[in-house]
């Protein structure tokens, strides 16, 4: 589909769909009075990386658009659980069998029995099975010096005067809760006969998922924690063991997921997500063709300090809500409260 028939349609979505702007935050919450500044205006400073928006919420901000979801926005999140309906988010931190990054270590667990009681080890990349990606760990790419979110450096992180700035310990230490958004792409890529496999790059274009959100009936809310199914954890659930231990180390890593254009980017900021997440490994298809000249990657949690959240387990979610017919949820995460981490397991429920 051409650029300008993608912007066309993305025109109608903004002229159609409401995004919900939530009642004034209280005198505690400075950082929401701010005034959001449109896309086309980032980066807000000379100098600073290409759609960045560094200094949004401060020059020491150390959470990005998490600063998104209020107290207000909490206590409507929470009127999504009226059900008592618990869907757990997380795959078992032994899957994937083999990380899909090969240099990331799978989980090892150890049993020590004392004789009189029991207690357990566990060795574990952050990354390797249902995480969510820091704003540590991948900065922008078309600098000299890579910088991640809000002017950090590698320095910040690993240098001889290493400090915890944008660490992982800051959304443990507020917590990740708010509405959940599901867009199950899976299932309209199944009724449209759209054939891809989950393990090859495959780039979704954001007029899919427009169509998905019409067909689901969904008004996006500021602060909102957008999950996208592709059904990659549907599909490696099918493979053999030999399988999965061949697709964990293939010479190129490929996945399917959002494509990084300037488009799904403008989308993604006029939708004021607060996060986003997805059961595929990247978040963006991958190796990303970066047709604007950045990833996802770069801009959410670089440039915007957005967390992603990669291989979720989005199978029974999926199915309660077609069963429910009802696509949004109280979502709640706890990261670990890790000073300086890079990620963490998601360990995320959604509550209906």
């Amino acid at each position: 589909m051409s650029s300008s028939l993608t912007g066309e349609l993305y025109t109608k979505f903004i002229m159609n769909t409401s995004i919900k702007e939530l009642p004034p935050t209280p005198p505690l919450e400075p950082s929401a009075k701010r005034v959001r500044p449109r896309f086309h205006d980032l980066p807000l400073r000379e100098g600073d990386p290409k759609c960045s928006a560094w200094g949004l919420w401060g020059d020491n901000d150390e959470i990005g658009t998490l600063n998104l979801i209020t107290s207000q926005a909490v206590a409507m999140a929470a009127q999504e659980a009226c059900r008592g309906i618990v869907v757990p988010l997380s795959l078992p931190l032994e899957e994937p069998i083999l990380p899909m990054n090969p240099r990331r270590s799978p989980c090892s667990h150890k049993i020590i029995a004392k004789g009189y009681a029991n207690d357990d080890e566990i060795h574990v990349n952050t990354q390797s099975s249902s995480h969510w990606d820091g704003l540590r760990h991948y900065p922008y790419q078309i600098e000299q010096q890579q910088r991640f979110y809000n002017g950090a450096t590698q320095e910040d992180i690993s240098g001889p005067d290493k400090n915890a700035k944008i660490g992982i310990q800051n959304l443990a230490r507020r917590g990740i809760v708010g509405r959940g958004v599901l867009l199950d792409w899976r299932e309209y890529a199944k009724q449209n006969g759209i054939n891809y496999s989950p393990f090859e790059t495959h780039a979704i274009p954001l007029e899919q998922l427009l169509e998905v959100s019409r067909i689901q009936n969904i008004t996006f809310c500021a602060g909102d924690i957008l999950l996208i199914r592709t059904g990659w954890t549907e599909e490696y659930r099918r493979l053999a063991g030999e399988e999965k231990l061949q697709l964990a180390t293939r010479e190129v890593r490929s996945f399917v997921g959002v494509e990084a254009s300037e488009e799904m980017l403008r989308w993604h900021w006029d939708s004021q997500f607060a996060a986003v997440a997805s059961d595929t490994n990247a978040y963006e298809s991958w190796p990303p063709a970066k047709p604007w000249d950045v990833s996802c990657h770069e801009v959410l949690l670089s440039g915007w300090g957005m967390p992603i959240g990669e291989v979720w387990d989005l199978e029974e979610l999926s199915e309660t809500c077609r069963a429910l017919g009802k696509w949004t949820f109280l979502i709640t995460s706890s990261p670990l409260n890790l000073n300086g981490g890079v990620a963490s397991p998601s360990n995320a429920l959604a509550i209906f």
